[in-house]
């Protein structure tokens, strides 16, 4: 395998792997009463991030069935439905299964555990409701407008108002469409009668949106917070050295 890049879903830092952080084991198994060339392929895929402040393990489990002969990708995939403790598998792409963690790449301590909360769950949840999941996301995204902005308003649509010329054309356009995209949970009395339909693919989307906002309102932030001081700490040493 070499060396290689990945991103840790416990850290969610950027690391370089070799071959001593990860192990991949492949089974073929077959079941007395199917037919001799009928076989299902069993992957997986440990690693252990190398990163000194996380070291934690991530575990990937893939299968697919079809006859023996057949070219792999061929294979239909087979869905592992849940863990060994009984708990939901965590999808991690096509075919592909996360035992741990069941929450890819994290948000930052700075976030509020209110809308840390809301963004986990909906990674928990959202192969088996992807509806629920993008409402989820609205509850974090108004969640994090609220904490970082300091705007209350009645309406996520008011807040949003608010801060308009504070943010990114671009970003405020997408933020705009989350909240439409997980209205129809938050306000269900309005009209029962109207779903809109949210695939998994599309509830990536709306995460790795809350993904970026925390890292360019929360992160930025504290990034900046942190370099001034630095600055202001260096002068305040020259000054103590010089007298």
């Amino acid at each position: 395998m070499g060396v290689f890049n990945w991103e840790c879903p416990h850290c969610g830092q950027p690391v370089t792997m070799s071959d001593s952080d990860v192990k991949t084991g492949l089974e073929s198994i077959d079941i007395r009463t199917s037919a001799d060339d009928e076989k299902i392929g069993l992957t997986w895929r440990a690693y252990k991030c190398p990163n000194p402040k996380c070291h934690q393990f991530t575990f990937d489990v893939e299968a697919g069935f079809g006859l023996m002969f057949r070219p792999p990708n061929a294979y239909p995939r087979v869905k592992l439905e849940r863990n060994t403790d009984g708990s939901l598998l965590k999808p991690v792409g096509s075919g592909a299964f996360r035992f741990s963690p069941r929450v890819g790449r994290p948000l930052s301590n700075f976030v509020t555990p209110v809308a840390k909360a809301d963004y986990e769950e909906a990674c928990l949840i959202k192969d088996l409701s992807p509806k629920a999941a993008a409402t989820l996301c609205r509850r974090a995204l108004q969640g994090m407008i609220r904490d970082f902005w300091k705007v209350s308003k009645h309406h996520l649509w008011q807040e949003l108002e608010v801060i308009k010329d504070k943010c990114d054309e671009d970003i405020y356009k997408a933020m705009i469409s989350l909240k439409a995209i997980g209205n129809i949970g938050a306000h269900p009395e309005r009209d029962i009668n109207l779903v809109v339909d949210v695939d998994e693919g599309e509830v990536d989307s709306l995460l790795h949106l809350i993904q970026m906002l925390d890292k360019e309102w929360y992160v930025a932030r504290e990034t900046k917070a942190a370099r001034l001081a630095m600055v202001v700490s260096i002068a305040e040493a020259k000054k103590t050295s010089s007298t």
